[in-house]
This record gives structure tokens, sequence and C-alpha cells, in this order.
């Protein structure tokens, strides 16, 4: 019976090193990946007292645009294309995400749109960024339209990190997508702080100033309203960029971006034509807090603690089978002495 025992013992020991053995090397490895069937929160941040242009049309029927001040409030909401993501193949299949992104910035104060936006990008699972594929697209449409005007396949090459950062953030430079300039500039590590209870990295992205081309049509109708006496002008923009990011999980727990933009025409002074400081409102600050906090509970569970568990019991139990099975078949065919009792005893 004790060889039975310890034999199961033995067995149910090493099953359990083996089964940590396999959540280190394989189940952990999978959960280092961005799943298809996620669905990010939506994400907002506001600018309190922004400058900003409106365009609009009046009620006689003209088109206005004017310089306001107020407070602006832009909305991300992502949807995941997981059929799209199905069909890739070569290098992408498996192992990226396509991302139908929609945007909405509106003016609280007036409860007016400025800004609508959609955009479609394929993600790496793993490191977060922008993937090669040539269905990436962004449009813009005019704040008088409601909806979307559809997104052109190649209108936009995306590169480095936009919304997720890699599982197991380092403490390096990145390189962070800037929609202005739609190129990847590098974004910093400046070190570690405290969010919320959770340590993060901080990083940050200063764009120097520059100035940005404008079309025809756009120019025209900006000098029209604003610098009516000019006959030409020049954008320009910088902008700066904090990101404190929980490293294991890649989750983006505090935003900071500033932009600046100004008109420059050939007669007259410069007009600021965008000035604004965006954050997390609350909600999506707790919201992407508690995501962070569940990813790590499962990472510390099946990447640590229960590997850890499992090892030890294993370790434990197969000890102990030993010894049930291999020390007593030892003591039991050891030779008795020779006379059949115990060994004798001299004084």
């Amino acid at each position: 019976m004790r060889q039975k025992t310890g034999a199961v013992l033995f067995g149910l020991g090493l099953l359990c090193v083996v089964a940590a053995v396999g959540l280190v090397g394989l189940i952990v490895p999978a959960l280092k990946q961005v799943p298809y069937d996620v669905t990010p929160p939506d994400i907002v941040v506001v600018a309190p007292s922004a400058t900003f242009v409106s365009a609009r049309t009046l009620p006689g029927g003209e088109p206005a645009v004017t310089v306001e001040t107020g407070t602006l409030r832009s909305e991300t909401g992502i949807k995941p294309d997981n059929e799209a993501a199905a069909e890739l193949t070569g290098s992408l299949a498996g192992e990226t995400l396509i991302w139908n992104v929609y945007q909405a910035t509106d003016w609280v104060d007036r409860d007016l749109p400025v800004n609508r936006a959609e955009s479609r990008i394929a993600l790496d699972r793993v490191s977060g960024a922008a993937a090669e594929w040539d269905g990436q697209c962004y449009s813009d449409t005019e704040a008088v339209e409601s909806g979307t005007t559809g997104c052109e396949a190649g209108s936009i090459t995306y590169a480095g990190q936009l919304y997720l950062f890699p599982f197991d953030t380092k403490k390096q430079t990145y390189q962070y997508f800037d929609g202005i300039l739609r190129q990847s500039l590098p974004m910093l590590y400046q070190g570690e702080e405290e969010v919320a209870g959770l340590e993060t990295y901080r990083f940050e992205q200063t764009v120097p100033q520059r100035e940005l081309d404008l079309d025809e049509e756009t120019l025209t109708q900006l000098l029209g309203f604003l610098a009516p006496e000019a006959t030409t002008a020049t954008m320009t923009y910088r902008a700066s960029r904090t990101l404190w990011v929980e490293p294991m999980t890649g989750g983006i727990l505090g935003y900071r971006e500033q932009q600046h933009q100004e008109l420059v025409p050939d007669v007259g002074s410069p007009v600021v034509i965008f000035n604004a400081t965006f954050q997390y409102d609350d909600a999506t600050a707790d919201a992407v807090i508690e995501q962070a906090r569940d990813g790590r509970a499962q990472l510390f569970l099946l990447g640590r603690n229960l590997p850890i568990g499992l090892l030890v019991a294993g370790v434990l139990a197969a000890a102990a089978g030993f010894m049930l099975v291999f020390v007593r078949r030892a003591t039991a065919t050891r030779p008795a002495d020779a006379t059949g009792g115990e060994p004798a005893q001299t004084s």
C-alpha cells in the first residue's frame, strides 16, 4: 500500500512540475497578446479653456469660421474587426489586430461638433505597435457634416505606438505616432511614477515647432475669415505629450497632450487657431486603471504565483513519493544478520 501511495505521489509531483513549466513557457506567452475578443473602453480626453477654430453654417446658410475659447471633449471609440484580422496572411496572420477607430471632438459649452474622424489600423498583438498593412486609412470630416465620409485604404501609413505599449514595457525610447504630422517620433523614458497605487513608467515626447502643409481650399477659407488682408500664410505646429504606462500590461494609465497651432499670414499678426491641453476624464482614468489591475492580477497569478505553488507542491510530492517507494524498498531488501536476529551488540 505504501508503494502504491508513493507511486501516486511521485507521479502527481512530476505532473505538477510539468504544469508549472507549461504555464511559464506556454500559457503566459499566450496571455501577453491582446485578445481578439477584447474591446477597449472608450477613451475620453478633455481640454478646458482651449482655443480652437469653429467652422459652422449660420441660420441663413452662410458659412462662418471663428476662433473660440471653451472646453473641448474628444472621444475615441474602438471596434475590433475580427473578420478582417482572420483574413490576414503571411507574417500578419494570427499576430495582428484590425481596429476601426472613431473619433468625435465637441465644443462642450455650446454642444457643437468640432471634428469627426475615422480610421482603420493594424496593430501587433504583442508589441502594440502599428503593423505594415495596406488597409490602413484615415478620414476626417468638417464639423458641419454628420457621420463620416468613409476611409480609403492606403490614405495613411501608421507606424510606432498609438493606443498600446508592449507587454513588459522597457525603460527605453519608443516611437509614438503624431496624428498631425502623420509620422512617428521618439517618445523618451523619463522615470518611474506611481498612479493610483500602480507603478508606471513616464514617457515624454516633444514635437518642435514646424510648418504644416495646407491645401489651397483650407488656406483660402482661413484667410478669408481670420486674415482678410493677407494673400498667403503658413501654419505652424508644436506639441508635447506625457504618458504614464503600466509596464506589465502596456496600458496607458495617464495621458496629457498639449497642442499649439498658429496661422501666420503675410500681413498682420499670427492668429492662434488651436491651443489645448488634453487629459483623461475621470471615467476613462478609472476604466484604464481597472483594466490594468485585472491584467496584472492575471499575469501574477498564472505567471508567478501559480507556477511557484505548483513547483513547490510538485517537488514535495515527488520527494515524498520517492521516499515511500524507493527508501522502503531498499529497507525491505537489506540483508539481515547471520543469526537471523538483530545485529549483536558488543560491550
